[in-house]
């Protein structure tokens, strides 16, 4: 069954060539509400919460960031941190240092007559 068809575009070539993702120390007690807030603005690709590993790891919500500049990246993890306001008590941004290989989905034809 098909659920979804949608274009993916190459955002790179578009021009957004400042990609960092977003890494936030969020209180447990208010992430599922501000995770689904966070995902739903405009321009945030991917949002996710991942498991913490304390001490070197204090960070439970991942949020992709796009840019055409770090500055403009920066602008949005502001936003960002204001939005989560005091349950947010640290961030950091990993920018992409490379671009690895991207390939899209590839579909197989199934085994059977010619057509």
């Amino acid at each position: 069954m098909i659920r979804r068809i949608a274009a993916v575009p190459n955002h790179y070539r578009l021009g957004y060539v400042a990609n960092g993702m977003s890494v936030w120390d969020v209180d447990d007690a208010h992430i599922e509400r501000l995770g689904r807030e966070v995902a739903a603005i405009p321009g945030v690709s991917h949002c996710y919460r991942r498991p913490r590993h304390l001490p070197e790891w204090p960070y439970n919500l991942f949020v992709m960031l796009h840019g055409r500049t770090r500055e403009e990246v920066e602008r949005q993890a502001e936003a960002l941190r204001e939005r989560l306001g005091e349950a947010c008590r640290d961030h950091r941004i990993l920018y992409s240092s490379r671009i690895l290989k991207k390939t899209g989905l590839r579909l197989a034809r199934r085994p059977g007559p010619p057509r």
